[in-house]
């Protein structure tokens, strides 16, 4: 086993599975195993579906969700259900097409350690309207939000809206307005966002019903909810 400073790269004298008294098959160890949907339906590997967000198992998996992903089931140590006591694979001649594409003999990346939080600081410009909402901001409709149902309340609107990135539905309460009394109003204006709209645009289509004030502090709800994003 060497180091390679340079290059960052820890590497091993001998190739494949002939290390495993060194690095105790660290590839089945503590990572998701991943398997394509259709090794997962063949039934041939103890697997489950899981979303990739939050790598929590899938207890009820729509094909159709960007976010559910399969895996071979692990033991409680995190290890792949199919590694035995001396770190070797019990199914390595039918072993998933990962395992059979995964090669060690280039050695493994070495990289340091940072949190995301780090990350952000440095690299990501974060944006606001401090300086207050104009007519000529474009917006548009958050593309992973689907208006699903409606219903008025004495001070205020409940809309809910499927999202596909998660199995759970998103409800937003929005007190004080009042402008729409059906689910087909409100859907007319969140389509008027379906593409980037400017908002002086919107506000001449739905004039009758909304004042200019009345536009923004909707739209400042909306854009704090996820719902509307601000295009640049």
């Amino acid at each position: 086993m060497k180091i390679i400073p340079e290059k960052h790269i820890l590497k091993f004298k001998d190739k494949g599975c002939n290390n495993l008294d060194i690095c105790k098959a660290m590839c089945c160890k503590k990572w998701d195993i991943n398997l394509a949907y259709q090794e997962h339906k063949s039934k041939l590997y103890e697997s489950e579906a899981y979303c990739s967000l939050d790598r929590k198992v899938c207890l009820k998996p729509l094909k159709s969700c960007p976010q559910v992903a399969y895996r071979l089931k692990k033991k409680d140590d995190g290890s792949c259900v199919y590694l035995d006591k001396n770190n070797r694979c019990r199914i390595y001649q039918k072993r998933p097409i990962v395992c059979r594409n995964f090669t060690c003999d280039n050695g493994f990346k070495l990289e340091p350690v940072c949190s995301i939080r780090q990350e952000q600081d440095e690299d990501v410009e974060i944006l606001s309207f401090d300086a207050g909402i104009s007519l000529d901001d474009k917006f548009m409709l958050n593309p992973y939000l689907k208006l699903k149902s409606f219903k008025k309340e004495d001070n205020g609107m409940k809309l809910f809206f499927t999202d596909i990135t998660s199995c759970k539905d998103k409800k937003i309460i929005l007190k004080g307005i009042t402008y729409f009394s059906t689910k087909k109003e409100a859907a007319s204006l969140l389509g008027q966002f379906k593409k980037p709209s400017r908002l002086k645009s919107v506000l001449e289509k739905l004039s009758i019903k909304l004042s200019k004030q009345d536009l923004i502090t909707l739209i400042n709800f909306l854009t704090d909810e996820d719902i509307l994003i601000a295009v640049f």
